[in-house]
Formats: structure tokens, C-alpha cells, sequence
């Protein structure tokens, strides 16, 4: 039988999704649909478990979109040349199937990116063998204007502590 007890917060898997993309409305309304299930990709409605979100109204994906784009606007980055949005995606082993525990380890990762100043929208979905969680983070901080820039190397300072968070709601669960 395999061994369902997490050995190290790097087991869980954190990435940012194409650094070249989410630059227009469109793409960013894409995105947001996508992760709130309401996109036609592989019947996605049926594969997201929960959606929430930080600073922005989640539950319609077009008032989700209209609130970034106020802060952006209120900021002046709304240009072409500036992107709108991150694509965050947190995945866990296999043998993690409890979609309330990574419930929890959304609402936890997001009050934290929410906390750094960025609006956010996740959904955790189950559209693989492995339970996964995307997050839309908004590019333009709510409290000072600067645009987030998570290239890989940024990424790599941040992800050990979005991995521990992880891991720590995963272990009090028993895994």
C-alpha cells in the first residue's frame, strides 16, 4: 500500500503558468473563467470543486474582472505593454484526495497573497489525478500601485512559504 503521509512541503508543486500571457481583457476574463469553472475547456464546470477569492467578488466572473481593473486603473497599468494578471498552479500527490483540506489550503494562500496587497481568485479542481488549485493573482498591488512581477526567479523566493503553508494545513489533516 502506498504511503499516504506528506514527507516534505516540497512535494507540493507551485508554479507560474506562462509568463507571456493574461496581457488583455480577454485573456483575463479567459483565466478567470477558467479557474470559476465557467469556461467551455473539457466541461470545466464539472470539475471545480470550490472558488473564492480576496478583494474582488468571486462569485461573477465579470465584476472578479472589473474589480482588478479598477485598481489597475486607479494606478494607471492598464497598458497593452503591462501584464493584467498571474496564473498560479499549487498541485499535491496523488494520494491527497480531500478537496476540503485543499479548500483550506486556498483560503490560507490567498489571505496571504491578499495580505501582500494583491487581489486573488481560486478554484480548486479535480479535472486530473491530482487535486489542484489555481489562483489568479492581480499584477497591480491594491496598496502601493507596483506591479507584481513573478518570474521564476521571484517565484523561487516565495514558493518555499506558499509550499509550507501547505504543507502545515496538510499535516493537520492528517496526511
Amino acid at each position: 500500500m502506498e504511503n499516504t503521509i506528506i514527507k516534505t512541503y516540497e512535494d507540493i508543486i507551485v508554479r507560474n503558468i506562462n509568463c507571456g500571457k493574461y496581457k488583455s481583457k480577454k485573456d483575463a476574463l479567459q483565466l478567470i473563467k477558467y479557474i470559476s469553472g465557467n469556461s467551455n475547456v473539457s466541461e470545466n464546470k464539472k470539475t471545480v470543486r470550490y472558488i473564492g477569492g480576496y478583494g474582488i467578488p468571486f462569485y461573477d466572473f465579470n465584476k472578479c474582472y472589473h474589480s482588478m481593473y479598477i485598481i489597475k486603473s486607479q494606478y494607471g497599468k492598464t497598458g497593452e505593454h503591462l501584464r493584467c494578471m498571474y496564473h498560479l498552479i499549487i498541485s499535491f500527490p496523488e494520494y491527497i484526495k480531500d478537496a476540503n483540506t485543499i479548500k483550506l489550503i486556498s483560503i490560507d494562500i490567498c489571505q496571504y497573497i491578499y495580505q501582500q496587497g494583491f487581489q486573488c481568485l481560486y478554484g480548486v479542481h479535480e479535472d486530473t489525478e491530482k487535486l489542484h488549485i489555481h489562483i489568479a493573482v492581480n499584477s497591480t498591488n491594491f496598496m502601493t500601485g507596483q506591479q507584481a512581477h513573478f518570474s521564476d526567479s521571484e517565484l523561487y523566493t516565495i514558493r518555499p512559504n506558499l509550499q509550507k503553508k501547505a504543507y502545515v494545513i496538510l499535516k493537520a489533516n492528517g496526511y
